[in-house]
């Protein structure tokens, strides 16, 4: 009798998740800025991914109300995307050509002068489809580090705000608004923080932002007030309870690290 051989198990990694390319995402899959170009007939569309999946991405480009009329006749055609990488690893830039489909064209809403293209991979190109994969798969790794991480608080003192590499500087999204505020905990769910007496009166179980400012990166975290509490002062003290955020986890990995590595080198000596 013959014995079966194990299947290889299917990606666990659903093949339209989209990923949002920001400069957390550019920065981790070595995305090169002014490096994506769209060739559309006999055009070259320059343009900046907005979303990308392992089934297609979304690109923003500027379009006059005239392009836009012009460039809509091409919905459903075949188009090519030149796409640039630089990994951390690599002493050359990458290359990619990738064919596809434009699903759509449509100006976005809110700004008519930009425009939104849709497009789908015919197929995605095996050097992108790695690229995607192992940036989803660090998500998973963080998301991962994010459940470890929950509660273990970090007092933003001078010497912990240096080895995060943080600025000093955060503020509350108020509407149009951003305040000040000052941050004095973290963890990567929850964020304790002031708010001076003249900022905005903050509601327990609220729903809220905060603009974190970091060497590496500036990104929001957002979240449920768990609580809020009225100083003599007139300030307010907040505890914010944080969603999952890759960009804090991602710093928090490096300090934990560097924290395990400086333990670990004074026990040696």
């Amino acid at each position: 009798m013959s014995e079966k051989q194990p299947q290889e198990p299917e990606s666990a990694l659903p093949t339209g998740e989209p990923i949002a390319i920001n400069q957390f995402s550019s920065a981790r899959m070595g995305l090169v800025p002014g490096s994506s170009v769209l060739k559309v007939d006999r055009y070259a569309v320059a343009c900046i991914p907005f979303r990308m999946s392992l089934s297609g991405a979304v690109l923003l480009t500027s379009f006059s109300p005239q392009e836009l009329t012009l460039f809509m006749r091409y919905t459903n055609t075949i188009a090519g995307l030149s796409i640039a990488f630089q990994r951390a690893d690599a002493a050359q830039t990458h290359k990619i050509f990738a064919r596809c489909t434009i699903k759509s064209i449509a100006p976005m809403r809110g700004r008519e002068s930009v425009g939104l293209i849709s497009i789908a991979w015919k197929p995605c190109p095996p050097d992108l489809t790695t690229t995607l994969e192992e940036y989803l798969l660090m998500l998973e790794r963080l998301k991962v580090e994010y459940d470890d991480y929950k509660g273990k608080l970090i007092k933003l003192d001078p010497a912990n705000a240096a080895l995060l590499g943080y600025n000093n500087y955060a503020a509350i999204i108020h509407g149009r608004e951003q305040v000040k505020v000052a941050a004095f905990c973290l963890a990567s769910d929850r964020l304790d923080f002031l708010v001076p007496k003249d900022g905005p009166e903050l509601v327990p179980k609220a729903m809220a932002s905060v603009k974190l400012f970091f060497r590496s990166f500036q990104f929001v975290v957002s979240g449920i007030l768990s609580d809020v509490q009225k100083l003599p002062n007139g300030a307010q003290k907040a505890i914010l309870s944080l969603n999952f955020c890759p960009e804090l986890v991602d710093i928090l990995e490096r300090y934990r690290f560097h924290e395990q590595f400086s333990s670990q080198k004074t026990s040696i000596a």
